[in-house]
């Protein structure tokens, strides 16, 4: 799903474009779900603990006490990684746009509903990019966001699921193994026990029965998985050849 945030001081044209991404999203079956708000400093205060909560972020420039680019630039800040439409109804601000990396600068009065399409299905296109190299999960009633390149391994005991990555770093969540191994296909993910998954660009060696990953920690190798782990990082190492290995 993607999670469209809208931001304008005018509830009428906030609910306009929320009715132009519903009907843009439906005539291209794209699930969303839109939040609307009705000044920067609501914005601000919703993802000031979650930056990454928003997908795609509608922001009108000339708004109340904090204006919009304004707005950008604090969630640019705080690493809030969403693409970033302007609505706005001055060119004024166009060259200081360039510096928050946005999508695009839309005038609200010589902006069609096509081109408004447009601009949407790009957002989105740059969206899903994103998530195809990122883990989102749910942790403690809020969503987590890691890199995929950060992960070294899950750890798995019945339901509850450790991701390690960053080298040190720990988060528990709830999921089943099947719907950790269906999200992790065709991401270097391999089980190699039925309590660990490894991200194969962190195998320093093969031990007996141990693999040695490159973060230090030594995880054993389940006895009916050896023959399929070796051959499995057998093969990444071949289509890996000329690519720097994570260190």
């Amino acid at each position: 799903m993607i999670r469209v945030f809208l931001c304008d001081d005018d509830s009428d044209t906030a609910n306009k474009y929320a009715r132009l991404v519903a009907a843009a999203a439906d005539r291209n079956n794209i699930e969303i779900a839109v939040l609307i708000f009705t000044s920067g400093e609501e914005l601000l205060f919703c993802l000031a603990d979650s930056p990454d909560s928003a997908d795609i972020i509608y922001l009108d420039i000339i708004m109340g006490n904090v204006n919009g680019m304004d707005v950008a630039k604090t969630l640019r800040e705080n690493c809030c990684k969403a693409e970033i439409v302007f609505l706005t109804t001055s060119e004024e601000y166009v060259y200081d746009a360039f510096d928050i990396v946005p999508v695009q600068y839309l005038l609200k009065n010589s902006t069609s509903d096509e081109k408004f399409e447009q601009v949407f299905l790009k957002a989105v296109s740059l969206t899903t990019q994103k998530m195809h190299d990122m883990f989102i999960f749910e942790s403690g009633g809020t969503s987590q966001i890691i890199p995929i390149s950060e992960i070294s391994f899950f750890e798995i005991w019945k339901r509850i699921v450790a991701v390690h990555y960053s080298g040190v770093e720990t988060v528990e969540f709830y999921q089943t193994l099947e719907n950790l191994q269906e999200e992790l296909n065709g991401k270097d993910f391999i089980r190699i026990h039925r309590s660990y998954i490894i991200h194969l660009p962190y195998v320093a060696k093969f031990e007996k029965q141990n693999v040695i990953l490159k973060t230090g920690e030594s995880l054993p190798i389940g006895g009916t998985y050896t023959k399929h782990v070796r051959q499995a990082f057998s093969e990444y190492a071949v289509r890996a050849r000329n690519l720097q290995f994570i260190k």
